[in-house]
């Protein structure tokens, strides 16, 4: 890419992560196919250059919002760390194949195909992705370009949004309902029972 050319390196002096954690009140909690919810978790990643900048990833455990992040903070720090300190951050495709194919990388890199390391599944991926996400977010301050312009640019000028919800009972779910639409959402994701084993399958 030409214009990185112009541009000076920007070098990762280090490679951060936070497992961050909001419990939620127990009159919330809800319960799913993910079981009972008792607080939304994720994980802040930071990749930050030797000038001071930074950029800011999320990466999580769980397809729900609670998991253990305790993983993902020891993956990103203690082994994808090593392998991308000191390197270039603008080059965000070299150093995807670095972080995911490990000491590996070598083969990757010079004949053009993944050469991972055993277990790079899972949480690892989810790591990997965290940081790659702060990646891009890097570039994109550094370019003062948003990212999605970066990535091709915008399809379309805007796009419709939905609520996702429906986890009250039957006494108040419309209310919930109706406060999305009081925020100006015109669709929501409703949920009917399945997850909390209330509806009778058997019939």
């Amino acid at each position: 890419m030409v214009y990185l050319k112009n541009l000076r390196e920007m070098k990762i002096a280090k490679v951060e992560a936070y497992w961050l954690r909001c419990p939620i009140e127990t009159k919330k909690q809800h319960r799913s196919d993910y079981g009972l919810l008792t607080a939304f978790d994720t994980t802040l990643v930071v990749v930050t250059t030797e000038d001071g900048r930074q950029g800011f990833g999320e990466a999580k455990a769980a397809v729900g919002s609670s998991g253990v992040c305790a993983a993902i903070v020891t993956c990103v720090e203690q082994e994808l760390a090593p392998q991308i300190v000191g390197r270039d951050a603008r080059n965000i495709n070299e150093l995807w194949e670095r972080m995911y194919n490990g000491s590996r990388e070598h083969y990757a890199l010079s004949r053009g195909r993944v050469f991972p390391i055993l277990g790079n599944r899972g949480l690892t991926v989810s790591a990997i992705s965290g940081i790659d996400m702060a990646l891009w977010d890097l570039l994109g301050k550094h370019l003062n370009t948003p990212i999605f312009q970066l990535l091709g640019g915008a399809i379309r000028p805007k796009m419709e949004t939905y609520a996702s919800g429906g986890w009250a009972g039957a006494a108040d779910i419309g209310e919930q309902l109706n406060s999305y639409l009081a925020k100006g959402f015109r669709a929501t994701k409703m949920r009917v029972g399945g997850m909390d084993e209330t509806v009778n399958y058997s019939i």
